[in-house]
């Protein structure tokens, strides 16, 4: 079994117990669109439509370098990030690097099973070689990068310009670059982070996620100078049945 498969599947087993349900469509879905349970193709349907709905409603931008931040910690962003990130690699035949941009709590390398170091920090920070790892198996062109270990601050890191150099060099070598970042508006490095992308996608949770916090959020990243993408919206649920909801 490949790294790619095993990977996913351990982030949807974390992404069931915690949530239950799956993220909805988002980014303008259609009137009706629910949630159901993350199952292999009902799961890679959602990210196929978030997919769709992003480079249509942006397709006179070109967007290659997308950040997944979540209002709190346990939103989903990082499973949404790498889901996303292998639903590119696949249907466009894509190369993509999933980077894990979250320093202060990184969780990519339990996802993926991977050292934690080298990673982000250590080339940042430390001047190291940039080491990516490629996650086979039907995703042939997956890679992922973990935080890495150091002691610089990461709103200094993302002042840096070694993390320019870094994000221009990743664009020479990937199609697409999917940061997993830090939980706004927690972490203050986000907004020096969101500048740096082509924009970021906010993931908040149904039920849980306060309105005012999801604007907040969002706030801050246009004060900074970011531009948002769009939003997912996990936990979503339905009442009546899914025939019901497709012909509303």
């Amino acid at each position: 079994m490949g790294r790619t498969h095993e990977a996913l599947e351990r982030a949807e087993k974390e992404y069931l117990e915690l949530m239950k349900t799956s993220p909805g469509p988002a980014l303008g879905a259609p009137k009706g669109a629910v949630s159901r349970p993350v199952s292999s193709q009902n799961g890679r349907e959602y990210y196929q439509t978030l997919k769709a709905n992003l480079f249509t409603l942006h397709k006179d931008k070109t967007i290659r370098t997308i950040a997944f931040c979540a209002t709190a910690h346990g939103e989903g962003a990082t499973t949404t990030a790498l889901y996303f990130a292998a639903t590119l690699a696949k249907d466009f035949q894509s190369k993509v690097l999933v980077v894990d941009a979250n320093l202060r709590t990184p969780r990519l390398h339990d996802i993926c099973k991977i050292d934690l170091t080298p990673g982000l920090l250590d080339y940042v920070d430390r001047g190291k070689e940039i080491v990516v790892t490629l996650l086979w198996n039907e995703f042939t062109n997956l890679y992922v990068m973990p935080s890495g270990l150091s002691d610089c601050s990461p709103i200094n890191l993302y002042f840096s310009n070694r993390f320019d150099e870094f994000l221009q060099e990743m664009r020479e070598r990937f199609d697409y670059i999917i940061l997993d970042g830090p939980p706004i508006p927690r972490f203050p490095e986000l907004r020096v982070m969101c500048t740096k992308v082509d924009g970021v996608i906010l993931v908040i949770k149904a039920g849980h996620t306060r309105r005012q916090v999801a604007l907040r959020a969002k706030k801050e990243i246009e004060d900074a100078g970011g531009k948002i993408l769009g939003v997912v919206i996990n936990r979503r649920k339905y009442y009546i049945p899914e025939w019901i909801y497709k012909r509303l």
